[in-house]
């Protein structure tokens, strides 16, 4: 994306030996390669999903994606939306908050405007499809609608709408004018509409990692540098916590210890993680397999679990898909 692009540029003037030494750092934005591929699919108004691993920054990730959709050509107006309040709602609650969104769908502003009131499934679902119909028919250029936190909404209403998603895609098959993007820590059964481009939302490669620190924190050091980028893994909460933390202190730790400890609260959330983990030998077993550091082939039984939990990653090594650790911080934890 523009801004990491801009960030990267910034950390190459900043750290010259680093940059010059290790090429394949500045080749490795693996969250840049990411976000050109979503960016594709919503210029083309593919509804899509994004899986966000957990501390992914979704939030960030959807608002940087929607400036430079906006920016770019042809624009695209984007609204982005956290359905984490959907979280342990009534039926009846949801649908109201998520007719509200979607009237906003194209709105320069948040209009306020009499609620739409919804007596089951049935009328929810109609109500959305004339609200995606009346978007596409009164908006001057093309919209999207990315939302984010899918595992907090309710089931039945990510069914109820990808199916008037899919009516309104299958009454447009060509020139839509209105999409979405539905981003979760779950899984792809969130969409059942059927196949819908899926994208993985990854972390950071180390260049891409190293440009945010400097970003948020000015010039570093060149090894302190490089250290704490490969500390970080490149998940972008441990990355955000680390560049806080060196932005207060006015300093960058050196000492693994030292650097886990500025991640704040980001590592209790991981312990918490690794202490459920536990309950379970086989998955506690799967990740001290990991800790040397050696991708290991993968294994859905246990790599799916930890995957989730945000413990672990998926990469490729000469074609076949295996698992590492997703950052040395986790290590660092495990002993």
């Amino acid at each position: 994306m523009a801004r990491v692009a801009r960030m990267i540029q910034t950390a190459k003037r900043t750290t010259p030996e680093r940059f010059d030494q290790t090429q394949h750092f500045i080749e490795d934005a693996l969250r840049t390669r990411a976000a050109r591929t979503v960016r594709m699919h919503v210029r083309r108004m593919d509804p899509m999903v994004v899986r966000t691993p957990r501390w992914s920054n979704p939030s960030g990730f959807l608002e940087d994606l929607a400036l430079d959709l906006a920016v770019g050509q042809p624009g695209v107006g984007c609204r982005t939306v956290n359905l984490r309040p959907l979280k342990g709602r009534k039926a009846s609650e949801s649908w109201q908050f998520t007719l509200h969104v979607f009237s906003q769908l194209g709105r320069r502003d948040w209009r306020h405007r009499a609620p739409q009131m919804v007596a089951d499934r049935g009328g929810f679902r109609f109500a959305l499809s004339v609200l995606i119909e009346e978007a596409h028919q009164t908006v001057p250029n093309p919209v999207a609608l990315l939302a984010f936190g899918a595992e907090f909404a309710p089931v039945e209403v990510v069914e109820d709408i990808s199916m008037a998603w899919g009516d309104y895609v299958r009454r447009h098959p060509k020139e839509r004018r209105c999409t979405m993007l539905l981003a979760g820590t779950a899984g792809p059964e969130w969409w059942p509409m059927g196949a819908v481009p899926q994208v993985d939302l990854v972390d950071y490669g180390e260049a891409e990692a190293a440009a945010a620190i400097v970003g948020q924190v000015g010039n570093v050091p060149f090894p302190t540098l490089r250290k704490a980028a490969h500390f970080s893994g490149g998940v972008p909460g441990l990355v955000e916590a680390m560049s806080d933390r060196i932005r207060r202190s006015n300093s960058v730790p050196s000492a693994d210890d030292e650097l886990l400890a500025s991640l704040g609260t980001v590592v209790d959330e991981i312990r918490g993680a690794v202490d459920i983990v536990h309950m379970d030998s086989a998955l506690a077993d799967r990740l001290y397999d990991l800790i040397p550091g050696e991708p290991m082939d993968y294994a859905a039984e246990v790599d799916d679990p930890l995957a989730l939990a945000g413990l672990v990653r998926p990469v490729k090594s000469h074609g076949d898909k295996k698992v590492e650790l997703r950052a040395p911080a986790i290590s660092t934890i495990l002993g």
